[in-house]
């Protein structure tokens, strides 16, 4: 199991460089009864498209959340929920951090077998700021000429 997290953590990290492609990873993780157990994504930017289908083989619960939040006193999930066998989500990220899938079976009495798939990519692009649009726009039409009125 620490070599399929492992390969998850460097397929995404290798993603988050270039941002030119989508980023994809499988994991399988055993997750005991009464324990809980995590899937670190590495270094994802803000504004990427995080998509996650988990399937188990049991009831449990699941939260993605970022590293930042997971330190904080009252950690609020950026995506979280329940399933019976099967969940797809997608989640478009609000700052650049670490996240982590947390596959949560501390209720649970017999251990779930899961099956995560991940894919991140590079998200919409981030609307200008309304003073950028006009920098931008600066000297553009300094050399626009009105039409020429009609010769009668």
């Amino acid at each position: 199991m620490q070599i399929a997290l492992a390969l998850v953590a460097m397929l995404l990290l290798a993603y988050a460089e270039p941002l030119a492609a989508a980023a994809s990873a499988q994991v399988a993780v055993e997750v005991p009864s009464g324990k809980t157990k995590s899937v670190r994504l590495r270094n994802l930017p803000r504004g990427t498209l995080v998509s996650v289908r988990i399937s188990a083989s049991g009831k449990m619960q699941f939260a993605l959340i970022s590293a930042v939040q997971l330190k904080s006193r009252k950690p609020e999930a950026l995506y979280r929920g329940a399933l019976k066998r099967s969940v797809s989500f997608q989640v478009i990220l609000p700052e650049s951090s670490d996240y982590y899938l947390v596959l949560d079976n501390r209720r649970g009495i017999e251990p779930v077998k899961t099956r995560a798939t991940i894919k991140a990519e590079k998200g919409p692009p981030e609307p200008q700021a309304p003073e950028q649009r006009e920098k931008n726009l600066e000297g553009k039409f300094d050399n626009v000429r009105a039409p020429s009125a009609p010769q009668a």
